[in-house]
C-alpha cells in the first residue's frame, strides 16, 4: 500500500471518529468529549507519522543493481538468439558466470538450434535445450531430462556446467566434449566429435571473447 493509500485509509477512519464524538451542549464541551477530541488529534498526528516514515522506508530500499558486465552479457547473447526459444531464457542466463553463459549458448545451438529441436511431454515444452539426460522435475522425455521451467531448466544445467568449468577446469570446447561423449567418445565417429567442437566453441567463443 502506498503512503497516499495510507493516508487516505487513515483519514477514513479518523471521521468515523468524529462523527461518534458526543453532539455539544450550548457550546461547551463535556469532559468526554474533550477526551475524545485529545485521542482523535493524537491518533491523527500517530498515524500521519507512522505513514510518514514506512513511506521514507520504502523510499529508502534499494534499487536492483544491474552490472555493466551483466548488460554487455544481455547484449551479445540476445544478439545471438533474438527469434529463437531460448530467447526467452535471457532472464536467466545472464545471471550465470560469463564462461558458464557461453557454453549454455554455445551448447544449446548445436543440441536444439536454441530450442527449436526439442523433447517433448505430452505435447509441452520439456526446456532441454542441452540434450542434458539427468532427470528434471517432469522426470524423462525421449532420453532426455524434462523440466518444468525456464528456470528451472538453466539453474540445472548451469550447476552441472559449473561443476565442469570450475571443479573439472573444462573450460574449452575440446574439454567439455564430455557434455556429448560422456568420458571416452570412443562410441562416436572422430568427424562428429570434431563437428561438436567447431560448432560450440563458434557460439561460444562469440560471447568468452
Amino acid at each position: 500500500m502506498t503512503y497516499k493509500e495510507r493516508v487516505q485509509n487513515l483519514k477514513k477512519h479518523l471521521d468515523r471518529m468524529i462523527l461518534e464524538l458526543p453532539e455539544p451542549s450550548h457550546f461547551e464541551l463535556s469532559q468526554n468529549a474533550f477526551y475524545t477530541t485529545f485521542l482523535f488529534v493524537s491518533m491523527l498526528v500517530t498515524g500521519l507519522l507512522f505513514a510518514a516514515s514506512m513511506s521514507v522506508e520504502e523510499l529508502s530500499k534499494p534499487e536492483p543493481q544491474v552490472s555493466v558486465e551483466e548488460m554487455r552479457l544481455e547484449h551479445d547473447v540476445r544478439k545471438m538468439v533474438a527469434g529463437y526459444p531460448i530467447e526467452r531464457m535471457m532472464p536467466y542466463i545472464v545471471k550465470q558466470d560469463k564462461t558458464t553463459a557461453a557454453f549454455l549458448v554455445g551448447i544449446a545451438k548445436k543440441e536444439s538450434n536454441w530450442g527449436k529441436r526439442i523433447p517433448t511431454q505430452n505435447g509441452r515444452d520439456c526446456y532441454n535445450y542441452w540434450g542434458y539426460r539427468g532427470a528434471g522435475s517432469r522426470g524423462k522425455a525421449m532420453g532426455h531430462g524434462c523440466f518444468g521451467s525456464e528456470q528451472e531448466a538453466i539453474e540445472t544445467v548451469s550447476k552441472r556446467l559449473d561443476t565442469l568449468i570450475g571443479d573439472y577446469r573444462f573450460d574449452t570446447p575440446e574439454e567439455l566434449v564430455v557434455w556429448k561423449c560422456g568420458w571416452t567418445c570412443s562410441g562416436h565417429s572422430a568427424k562428429s566429435v570434431d563437428k561438436w567442437i567447431a560448432d560450440v566453441g563458434y557460439y561460444a567463443n562469440q560471447i568468452k571473447n
